[in-house]
C-alpha cells in the first residue's frame, strides 16, 4: 500500500475510513491544535479502500499501515496499527 491522491468526492465508505483515521490520528495533529484540514489523511483513502477489498486479516492490514506510515510519513513504528486495522475492517463489514 502506498499513499495516493485523494478522491475528489468521498463515498460513504471513504467517509467512514476518514473517521477511523481521524480517531486514530497516527501523526498526532489533534494534539497540535485546531486548524488542521479534515483531509489530512485522505492520501490513505484509496489505498485503504483497495486493501480492504482484498479482505486482509487484522495482522496483514496492521502491517500495511505500519509500513506506509514508516515509509511515506516517516513515523518510527506508529502505535495503534492493530487497533486501527480492526476498526477499518469493521467499517468494511458495514459496507
Amino acid at each position: 500500500m502506498q499513499t495516493s491522491s485523494p478522491p475528489r468526492s468521498l463515498s460513504p465508505l471513504a467517509r467512514r475510513i476518514r473517521a477511523v483515521l481521524w480517531d486514530w490520528d497516527p501523526i498526532g495533529v489533534r494534539a497540535i491544535g485546531a486548524g488542521w484540514p479534515e483531509d489530512e489523511y485522505d492520501d490513505l483513502l484509496l489505498p485503504l479502500m483497495a486493501a480492504l477489498a482484498e479482505r486482509p486479516s487484522v495482522e496483514e492490514l496492521a502491517d500495511d499501515l505500519r509500513t506506509v506510515l514508516e515509509t511515506d510519513y516517516g513515523l518510527p513504528s506508529p502505535d495503534g496499527c492493530t487497533e486501527a486495522a480492526g476498526a477499518l475492517l469493521a467499517v468494511r463489514r458495514e459496507d
